[in-house]
């Protein structure tokens, strides 16, 4: 619908002009008469041609070219041409308004042109405009950077909100200045800023880093990218810079930087050394302490496994090889002692120690770990064996000879017995042999243990041997016991020779006691000697029970505070212990109870 109406506004202006033109020549006809009748004709085709196109000019000039051979041209009112003369004429007009029907088209296409252009670049200007104003808010908006723009000069052109919050400068106050007043006093003396100017310039664009000032006057580290900013024909125009605040990036690196340095110097001093192996390269990778403990030179070492192996002590590769195994398919921690050989053929002992890592898959992919000397430590700890080794049989040489000493002391007071014919006397002698004899047995028993350990003793062994040796001290004929029987409940026990004499002593006490006063008046009986732990859970408290069932003690006799040598050495050698007595009355016999700690 648009378009056929545009056709025929635009063909309906060319008939319209031309009939316009047809009937201001007929009325001026007898002004004109002589004068050329296409005249008007031109305006005609030339408006047709300028509102309606090339086609609506070459239509108004077909039109014209006929309406002025049929009006004008004689012979009049005839469809002719009678002369060549009128037919040159008649060509001469159409070809003249064809002319003009191109320049006009040419004239109109130029005008569109010129009007889409103006458009275009309306559109272009409004277009930077608006983008501009994006990118002017986008920098302005900026808060964790500093952006602004320097003139050639280095001054400074434009400033955001990041350079204020970041440097403190607000922007009229930062505008206009140079901006090497951001640096410090020593860079600017040194000619720092203008030489970055003049590499960014060589550059085209530099990122540095260094401190820069506050307004407050406090310090920041900077991170700058500089670039040159030049025109199509290479000449600088200026500088943008974008800076950003990375003082806690750089606290952080100076932080491990000091980490690792002491790191370093641990690894350095206590001669520990890290190794990492990339299970799918097969890649050893070792630092150059680990170089130094294998006793190779910085940079030398094949990167292989089997080079490690190579350097270890042909005993000990087997079991090195078997723990590493045992890590990647079982384990995934790695933990060895094992021997070098240094260049000089000395023996040198490391302790290894590693991590598996896998990946998703659970596959091992990469071990990590650290090598340490212990050679020091292992040759302490072999002189501590010689000293332990020289210690035992020192201790085992003391015990014996006290053993001795005492068994001579012992063996001389039996001698004695056979000389003394006074029953009291010879109470005193014999008690006086059973008390040596229960120290001698102690010493006796720690000569000859088997276990290495020549400070502690079986209690119950003791016990045992000590009792069964009483019987044959005393001669039971003249004691009047010959029945009396021996009961033993003992457990074995631990003890120190601290702890095993008074026990010794105590039951060597009690046990004589009894065979000398609990049978009198009759000749059999029982004496039960129990050693136990009091709390089968728990085996810090031991008690010790000495009984017989025979005719008790007197109920008048004091025996915490009475004369008998026994019964005092008894109660001074519980408190030796550390510990209590009490004393069970029963129908028939007594009963001692001791009770003390280990």
């Amino acid at each position: 619908m648009v378009k056929r109406k545009s056709l025929f506004w635009r063909y309906g202006v060319a008939v319209l002009t031309v009939a316009i033109a047809l009937v201001v020549t007929l009325f001026l006809a007898t002004l004109i008469h002589k004068e050329s009748p296409f005249m008007l004709f031109f305006i005609a085709i030339l408006v047709s041609a300028w509102c309606g196109g090339m086609g609506a000019g070459l239509a108004a000039t077909a039109l014209a070219a006929i309406l002025c051979n049929y009006f004008f041209l004689p012979p009049q009112y005839v469809l002719s041409i009678a002369s060549w003369e009128q037919g040159l004429r008649l060509t001469i007009f159409v070809l003249e308004a064809i002319c003009i029907c191109t320049a006009i088209a040419i004239l109109n296409s130029a005008r569109v042109r010129a009007q889409q252009s103006q458009v275009a670049a309306l559109h272009c200007q409004a277009t930077l405009l608006q983008s501009e104003e994006r990118f002017r808010l986008l920098i302005e908006g900026v808060k964790d950077y500093a952006i602004f723009m320097l003139d050639a000069d280095g001054i400074v052109a434009s400033w955001n909100a990041g350079a204020a919050r970041i440097t403190g400068y607000k922007a009229r106050e930062a505008i206009g200045q140079h901006y090497s007043r951001f640096y410090t006093y020593t860079d600017v003396e040194s000619g720092i800023p203008q030489q970055e100017l003049q590499t960014a310039i060589a550059q085209e664009r530099l990122e540095t880093e260094g401190w820069r000032i506050r307004r407050d006057g406090s310090r920041f580290w900077a991170n700058v990218v500089t670039t040159a900013l030049k025109d199509s024909s290479g000449e600088i125009q200026g500088f943008s810079q974008v800076v950003r605040d990375v003082s806690d990036r750089q606290r952080s690196e100076e932080l491990l930087r000091q980490s690792q340095e002491r790191l370093h110097l641990i690894l350095e001093a206590s001669q520990i050394g890290i190794w990492d192996w990339n299970l799918h390269t097969h890649e050893l990778k070792w630092s150059l302490q680990q170089e130094a403990l294998f006793d190779l030179a910085p940079g030398t070492f094949a990167g292989t496994y089997e080079a490690v192996l190579d350097r270890i002590y042909p005993e000990d590769r087997a079991s090195f090889s078997e723990a590493i195994t045992r890590a990647l398919e079982r384990t995934g921690e790695f933990e060895q002692e094992f021997r070098i050989l240094s260049a000089d053929g000395n023996i040198r002992w490391l302790a290894g120690q590693g991590k598996v890592f896998y990946d998703d898959a659970d596959r091992a992919i990469w071990m990590t770990g650290i090598n340490r000397n212990i050679s020091e430590q292992k040759q302490a700890a072999a002189r501590i064996q010689a000293v332990e080794r020289e210690k035992d049989f020192l201790l085992k040489e003391v015990h014996h000879r006290v053993k001795n000493n005492l068994q001579m002391i012992s063996s001389l007071l039996s001698l004695q017995t056979n000389y003394v014919s006074d029953r009291q006397t010879l109470e005193i002698l014999k008690s006086g042999e059973a008390r040596i004899f229960s120290m001698a047995l102690v010493h006796d028993l720690l000569y000859r243990s088997q276990s290495q350990n020549f400070v502690q003793i079986n209690l119950a062994d003791y016990i045992e041997t000590l009792v069964n040796n009483l019987y044959s001290i005393y001669d039971t004929a003249k004691l009047n016991c010959k029945q009396v029987t021996l009961k033993l409940a003992t457990e074995p026990i631990w003890v120190s020779i601290d702890i095993a004499i008074p026990c010794g002593l105590i039951i060597n006490e009690l046990t004589t006691n009894a065979m000398k006063h609990a049978f009198k008046k009759r000749q059999f009986g029982q004496i039960c000697i129990a050693v136990q732990f009091e709390e089968p859970q728990t085996h810090n408290h031991v008690i010790l029970k000495v009984s017989d069932d025979g005719i008790g003690l007197p109920l008048e006799l004091n025996w915490q505070n009475t004369k008998s040598l026994g019964l005092q050495i008894v109660n001074i050698l519980t408190n030796q212990l550390k510990g209590n007595i009490e004393l069970t009355k029963k129908d028939f016999g007594t009963e001692f109870i001791v009770r003390f700690s280990i």
